[in-house]
């Protein structure tokens, strides 16, 4: 038996002990794991954009990397710095996940429920672990809800400037911002809430978030609009098709299969009661546009949910209530489930267990992005970079002093580029390039073409500018991503074009 969906209520005072708790065992599941493995490919990429502060980025706008660039300047580029600030946004979206809850009208237990979500998804887990604009991006949707939220009370008008704020930051982190602006707007329009557009309050608000977002628009402006290049390349290029239902399926794969229960009851609750569909229309709206694109992320959907999961923790409470058997079968189901997904999420289990589970499973994730895949899946990227740096270096030393200097160390990809510069940052006189994203718009700096080394398997284009091609030596880094396991290191001599050609050429935008 369905319960029947949550109708409005006034709102519930924060149930504070269960909330916090709730975030000390986020804050705990990274703890254990926080030093695991290594840094994470991108993470080594926002650490050498930070080096570069900008207005924008070819791959994403600037405000995670200027958070990260705080973070590092205050306690340093270990680990632990990099990952804080994601750590500190998940225990932030479990508060605010609580606190929707209680406005919507969730008594403790929903409330508690809401925050079990936010808390023990492994979506949420992952994105907020390892360092990005992702854990940032679900978090300052979350604050932009609360606030749009209790703005709709008279008194409270003036709090639609703090969603500006919000919403601006968020463009200002990731572009997909926008459908949080479109379904605010959405979800206003279509409400009885539309009547405050009357007010100023909602239109300065408005004009908060553009102005917050227009540097990086100006940027986008001054750079050709590059990103839109990232964007169509990366969709037809990089991303897998993927038919709806394996989206969907992906999403409840990834929310843990159990705690899924609260988007699919919050989706219900949209459907079947006419107050809250305004709400739910950002869902709707975001879902709607990756299930017809046929391309998806498994952590694109993931800000969304604050739209649908608070009404089905609303909903799950009451069947607590009216159902006595569903709070012990959900609290049966949820401990195994969190604790499987988790360590199968993040970076817990040593790396031969992990391998040894994947192996030993008969369900194959889809693949959203082209190309071969470890036995190590997603932790993969976490594996090999500090070797690679120190080979690399190693060859580069062997080179004539007078070759040396003038021998840049060109990564295929910005993973390598990044790993390249990060671990050799003691070596002042060693230059690091490459052809892809950032790495490509900053140019081959005083590079004079006669000699570069080369991380990476070479393309024909590549190949076939130079004079000749020496493979020293193949990398061998049995976890790491494939590309990069048994990558080839070469020398290449004698560029046949000039450098300003032969930069043009090797454009990577994906």
């Amino acid at each position: 038996m369905v319960p029947s969906p949550p109708t409005p209520h006034e709102p519930q005072s924060p149930a504070w002990r269960f909330i916090l708790a709730c975030a000390a065992i986020s804050f705990f599941i990274h703890l254990i794991c926080i030093q695991a493995h290594g840094y994470f490919r991108d993470e080594l990429y926002y650490l050498a954009c930070a080096n570069r502060l900008a207005w924008g980025y070819v791959d994403h706008p600037p405000l995670s990397v200027f958070v990260l660039k705080g973070f590092t300047t205050l306690f340093g580029t270990e680990l632990w710095a990099v990952r804080l600030p994601g750590f500190l946004a998940h225990i932030a979206i479990v508060i605010l996940y609580g606190l929707i809850t209680a406005h919507l009208g969730g008594k403790k237990t929903a409330q508690t429920l809401a925050c079990l979500f936010a808390s023990l998804t492994p979506v949420f887990a992952v994105v907020t672990h390892l360092y990005s604009m992702n854990g940032l991006d679900i978090a300052l949707w979350a604050a932009a809800v609360l606030a749009w939220l209790k703005a709709s009370h008279p008194e409270s008008r003036k709090l639609w400037l703090i969603v500006g704020l919000f919403c601006g930051l968020a463009l200002l982190n990731k572009l997909s911002g926008l459908w949080l602006v479109a379904g605010l707007g959405l979800s206003t329009l279509a409400s009885p809430r539309r009547i405050e557009l009357k007010s100023y309050e909602p239109w300065l608000g408005i004009l908060l978030a553009f102005i917050i977002f227009s540097p990086h628009f100006a940027w986008q402006q001054e750079h050709n609009w590059i990103t839109q290049e990232f964007v169509r390349n990366a969709t037809q290029f990089k991303m897998v098709p993927q038919p709806p239902w394996i989206i969907l399926g992906v999403q409840v794969v990834v929310t843990n299969p159990i705690l899924a229960i609260f988007w699919i009851l919050g989706i219900y609750a949209g459907v079947k009661n006419p107050h809250w569909r305004p709400y739910v229309l950002t869902y709707v709206l975001v879902i709607t546009v990756l299930l017809l694109s046929m391309r998806s992320r498994e952590n694109y959907p993931a800000p969304a949910y604050i739209f649908v999961v608070p009404l089905g923790a609303i909903i799950l409470s009451q069947s607590f209530k009216e159902l006595k058997w569903t709070r012990p079968t959900f609290i049966a189901a949820l401990i195994p489930s969190s604790i499987f997904c988790l360590c199968m999420a993040l970076p817990i289990l040593p790396p031969p267990l992990f391998e040894q589970i994947v192996s030993k499973s008969d369900v194959e994730v889809p693949a959203t992005e082209r190309g071969k895949k470890s036995p190590l899946q997603g932790h993969a990227d976490m594996f090999g970079w500090p070797a690679m740096a120190a080979t690399a270096r190693e060859i580069w030393l062997t080179l004539p002093d007078e070759e040396r200097y003038r021998t840049p160390i060109f990564g295929m990809n910005y993973g390598e580029s990044s790993a390249v510069w990060f671990f050799n940052q003691s070596e002042p006189n060693l230059q690091v390039i490459g052809r892809h994203n950032e790495f490509w718009l900053w140019g081959p700096g005083d590079w004079d073409g006669q000699t570069l080394i080369v991380i990476g398997e070479l393309t024909p284009e590549i190949r076939n500018a130079f004079d000749s091609a020496e493979e020293v030596t193949r990398l061998n880094e049995r976890y790491a991503v494939p590309e990069e396991a048994t990558a080839p290191i070469t020398i290449l001599r004698g560029l046949k074009k000039t450098v300003p050609e032969f930069w043009a050429d090797i454009r990577h935008i994906q």
